[in-house]
């Protein structure tokens, strides 16, 4: 099928002016030439629509779902001059809405972007969706009286910057948590200047629900000029969140199998089965007089047989004790089960026999494996996340097997948010995602990468023999960065980074101070080579 051509420049004038006509309540920007909003020129004609202010981007008042159709909307107006598309707001998702884009460049040198719809009434306004911030960076006396702290406060705990001035920062901590919050401000204080300890707590918000922050309490208290403690304060509440839900899921199943047995089995001393309930017969095939380890060994998976037949033999001299096994059931294919083995004794102590408890718990182990990932691992790159990222330094650091020493590798992409402002975050995601993937595919055996910021990734390598054996680490992940490409929006991005690289042999070390030393080695070389963006190719 042959392209459409563009239409000519008095008829999209023409196009502009009908649409002006027809939508009295709607709203109207101007767009740059990369599809960025740009100041409306004075001369342009808006016919009273409200202007949309606030956002970088359409892309920024549209729901997600519909970015692919908005930008496919913007390629046909550079094609052909005008186009447009049905869109939902995040506004008003569920009033109908459509965005017309008309290139009126010749006459005023953009092109006008007009959101219309019956259902936009005079108490829609169209802003971007505001992202609720992550970070606040406060600084401290000696004492933690807080002489600064940026806007993120007010979003994160209800104070305003200036009514936190002049306050001790143990005011906002929960009162569970100030005894540590103490603890480890004096352990800050004793380290050398530059120093920084991490901790932490749960602090109360202004309408007195909790929030987690893990806060990093930087050392400048021997800066002549300004002797100050600077901390950063990163909102862990949904990681905290994720880790008491493995920690209440675990509970709850616990405490289900320990009050509501599946399956009941009885033995005497001799190991003959005395009694057993509907459940156990149906799942072990089991009968009375039969024998208890043959019954349970014959559906247990031969990998697992030894410790099954080793816990049975146990709980006969008394010994109590639970395991978790495979058990291949017929018909039902393979699935976990605990058993809860308990001694039966006699007033003196003798033992008579035992009693046995099998509870399903595949679903749990399921569970508990899925809640695992979403506390360890980062949800769109795969990564491990903070936490999980310096749990694996420290024991990297600290590992009972000894090894040659440990590399930290922090990278950080050059120029990511371009990339976001003019591909959309979309874009931008996948761009992580290929980032992450070449990352994991260089990194060797044993180590692992994580995102610890929105376009920061460390990986932590242990057998490493020294700083040149790191260095060459570090260059393999570059060349790796380097062979990455995500095509989008008919360009192809490439990605770049630059790169710190610290080092501490086996036994010595503190995690906070080498990711410290890496980070502070990727910014020097930042600061060295100015950032490049990722490259885009069209």
């Amino acid at each position: 099928m042959a392209d459409k051509q563009m239409i000519k420049p008095d008829d999209r004038d023409a196009v502009l002016a009908a649409l002006l006509a027809k939508t009295p309540e709607g709203f109207i920007a101007a767009l740059g030439y990369n599809g960025m909003i740009v100041a409306m020129p004075p001369e342009a004609p808006t016919a009273g629509l409200r202007p949309i202010e606030g956002a970088a981007s359409m892309l920024n008042l549209i729901v997600t779902d519909d970015h692919r159709l908005v930008i496919d909307t913007w390629t046909q107006t550079i094609d052909q001059g005008a186009a447009s598309c049905g869109v939902r707001l995040i506004a008003a998702p569920e009033r109908p809405a459509r965005m017309h884009m008309v290139d009126v460049t010749h006459r005023y040198g953009v092109h006008l972007c007009i959101v219309s719809g019956s259902g936009l009434s005079a108490d829609i306004t169209l802003r971007p969706e505001v992202v609720r911030p992550r970070l606040v960076t406060m600084v401290k006396t000696p004492t933690s009286v807080v002489t600064e702290v940026g806007p993120e406060i007010d979003p994160l705990l209800g104070w305003t910057p200036g009514e936190l001035i002049g306050q001790r920062t143990l005011e906002l901590v929960h009162p569970d948590d100030q005894q540590r919050a103490i603890d480890s401000w004096v352990d800050m204080l004793g380290t050398p200047p530059g120093s920084a300890r991490r901790v932490r707590l749960r602090h109360v918000h202004r309408d007195g629900h909790t929030v987690w922050f893990e806060v990093t309490n930087h050392n400048h208290l021997t800066d002549p000029v300004n002797p100050r403690v600077v901390a950063e304060m990163l909102d862990i509440s949904d990681e905290m969140a994720a880790q008491e839900a493995v920690r209440a899921a675990e509970q709850l199943m616990r405490r289900l199998t320990e009050t509501i047995p599946l399956a009941i089995l009885q033995a005497g001393q001799d190991g003959r089965i005395t009694f057993l309930n509907e459940q156990a017969a149906g799942q072990v095939r089991a009968q009375i007089g039969g024998d208890l380890t043959g019954a349970l060994l014959d559906l247990t998976e031969p990998v697992d047989r030894p410790l099954v037949g080793t816990a049975l033999a146990e709980v006969l001299t008394g010994k109590d004790t639970d395991v978790e096994y495979g058990h291949r059931e017929p018909g039902a294919g393979n699935r976990r089960i605990r058993a809860n083995l308990r001694a039966l004794t006699d007033d003196a102590g003798a033992v008579t026999g035992a009693i046995v408890c099998l509870a399903d718990v595949t679903e749990e182990v399921e569970l508990r494996d899925r809640l695992w990932r979403q506390a360890t691992f980062d949800a769109l790159t795969g990564c491990h996340n903070r936490a999980a990222t310096m749990s694996a330094l420290e024991d990297a650091l600290r590992s009972s097997g000894p090894h040659a020493g440990t590399a930290v590798i922090f990278l950080d992409l050059n120029s990511f948010k371009p990339i976001n402002d003019r591909y959309g975050h979309a874009a931008g995601d996948r761009l992580l995602s290929q980032v992450a993937t070449s990352l994991r595919s260089a990194v060797p055996a044993g180590g692992i990468v994580g995102r610890i910021g929105g376009d920061e990734f460390v990986a932590v390598c242990r057998d490493v023999a020294g700083r040149e054996h790191a260095d060459r680490i570090g260059a393999d992940l570059l060349a790796a960065l380097s062979a990455a490409r995500v095509h989008t929006a008919g360009a192809t991005l490439v990605p770049q980074a630059s790169l710190g690289v610290a080092w501490s042999p086996y036994g010595e070390g503190d995690p906070d101070e080498l990711m410290a030393h890496a980070d502070a080695a990727m910014y020097a070389v930042k600061r060295a080579r100015g950032g490049s963006s990722p490259v885009a190719l069209v």
